[in-house]
C-alpha cells in the first residue's frame, strides 16, 4: 500500500525545480490554484529571500502534500473539521484531466473533501467539478485512487491533522 510520497520532500529538490514546478501549475490551472505556502515562494524572490522560503516551503509540504509514486494524483490539504462520528478533510484534489474524443477538456484540478467516518474507517470522496464526480476523471485508476485516499487518510491521522 506504501505508493505514496510526499511532494518535493525528496532529496535535491532544488529552488528551480520548485519555481518551474510553481510556474507549470499556474500554466495549467491558472493562478488561483496556488497554495499559500507557493505564493510565499514567489514573493520571497522580490526580496531576495527565495532560500530561506524554499526550505519554510518544503518543510511544510511535506507535512500538507500528498502525491502517488506515478504523479497521477496528488492532494492538498488545507483543513480539517472534526464531528462526533466524522472527520472532513478539504483541500484539492489533482486528478487526470478529462478529456474527450473532439479535444474538450477540464482540468483535473477538484476542490472539496475526504470524508472519514470514525465508526467503521471508511471514506467517501466529495469531488466534483462541472457536474462530473473525480471517479469520472479517474479513467480507469479508481483502484490506484482509493489506495492513495487511504494513505492519505492513515498518514493525516496518525499525524492528528
Amino acid at each position: 500500500m506504501k505508493e505514496m510520497k510526499h511532494i518535493m520532500k525528496y532529496e535535491g529538490y532544488s529552488i528551480q525545480n520548485r519555481l518551474d514546478d510553481i510556474l507549470d501549475k499556474i500554466s495549467k490551472y491558472g493562478i488561483k490554484s496556488l497554495t499559500e505556502l507557493e505564493k510565499e515562494f514567489l514573493d520571497s524572490y522580490s526580496i531576495g529571500k527565495e532560500s530561506e522560503s524554499h526550505d519554510k516551503v518544503s518543510k511544510k509540504e511535506s507535512e500538507l502534500v500528498f502525491e502517488d509514486d506515478f504523479g497521477r494524483f496528488k492532494f492538498e490539504y488545507k483543513n480539517k473539521v472534526d464531528h462526533a462520528s466524522e472527520i472532513e478533510y478539504y483541500g484539492t484534489l489533482y486528478v487526470p484531466d478529462l478529456v474527450w474524443e473532439d479535444g474538450k477538456r477540464i482540468n483535473g484540478s477538484i476542490e472539496g473533501k475526504i470524508v472519514y467516518y470514525k465508526n467503521n474507517g471508511q471514506a467517501t470522496l466529495y469531488f466534483e467539478k462541472d457536474g462530473y464526480d473525480v471517479f469520472d476523471f479517474a479513467g480507469g485508476l479508481e483502484y490506484e485512487l482509493d489506495t492513495f485516499i487511504d494513505s492519505i487518510i492513515i498518514e493525516l491521522l496518525e499525524k492528528l491533522l
